[in-house]
């Protein structure tokens, strides 16, 4: 009785992780925890608007990238069509709304922060909707791209444009940049049979991983000046440790456990969120 009830429990927990992960809610906080880390490692005020924009235009763009990639993820993921597709939509304009009133709120503040924060949602147009994917690298720059946007509005709403905001972006450009190729992975069949060139494709899962390693060794060095130059960047260290904990255990097959890009590799912002905090804290 009582292995039935723990039962019960586990299963329900993993549900609801399943959705959070389905839904893009877990992965949405990887932007607004860039924006976070960056407020705080330029000493500015943090702004809740700032944040929340970016969580919602999260959600807003990978909704509809799950909506127009439809055909993709029925060979790679399956599991993605048995989430409600009236649920997928009512995140979608939910998010669209929020997204627009923060937009607004920001556009108020200067024109140059609301032009950085509607990028991401050019940005996601041009990737889903014009299937600029199909071009060879063109995704995995245009994401990188999106979520840098999340470093650059922070200089651009507050008016305060530093170099440490430009070696921020750079750093998080090159994480990002990693870990949307170590994604390729998992949609190798899938990118092949719709013929969306990736590096999985051309050169291979081993040659793949190798290139990931020099993207992460690269972050790794871009941190060294950022630590020069304000000793809290020590909070990007642990984010930079489980992204290269990820690469090297990413896997060597497109069929890897459902919890390792889900819950592993995307909850890598969720430990930055939690190194931010940590530091606003403390100090």
């Amino acid at each position: 009785m009582h292995m039935s009830a723990g039962n019960k429990i586990g299963a329900i927990l993993k549900r609801a992780v399943v959705f959070l992960v389905d839904s893009t809610l877990f992965c949405a906080v990887a932007p607004s925890a860039i924006t976070f880390a960056t407020i705080t490692l330029t000493k500015n005020p943090f702004s809740w608007p700032l944040v929340l924009l970016l969580f919602f235009s999260c959600v807003l763009i990978y909704s509809l990238n799950r909506i127009t990639d439809r055909e993709e993820d029925a060979i790679n993921l399956p599991h993605r069509t048995w989430f409600p597709h009236r649920i997928r939509i009512i995140l979608l304009v939910v998010s669209l709304v929020f997204y627009l009133f923060f937009l607004m709120i920001v556009l108020q503040k200067n024109l140059l922060s609301f032009a950085v924060g509607l990028l991401p949602l050019v940005i996601a147009f041009l990737y889903s909707v014009f299937r600029l994917k199909r071009f060879f690298l063109v995704k995995n720059v245009s994401i990188a791209t999106a979520f840098g946007s999340s470093v650059l509005i922070v200089p651009a709403y507050y008016e305060n444009w530093t170099v440490i905001c430009g070696v921020i972006f750079l750093f998080f450009f090159i994480m990002v940049l990693s870990n949307t190729i170590i994604f390729d992975i998992r949609d190798i069949r899938g990118d092949s049979l719709c013929g969306i060139q990736t590096l999985p494709v051309l050169l291979g899962i081993p040659a793949t991983k190798y290139i990931c390693y020099i993207l992460v060794a690269a972050a790794f060095i871009v941190i060294i000046p950022l630590v020069s130059m304000n000793r809290e960047s020590f909070l990007l260290v642990p984010c930079a440790c489980m992204i290269a904990l990820s690469t090297h255990y990413s896997p060597e097959s497109e069929n890897p456990p459902w919890w390792y890009f889900g819950i592993l590799v995307d909850g890598e912002y969720w430990i930055l969120l939690f190194s931010t905090l940590i530091v606003t804290i403390l100090s």
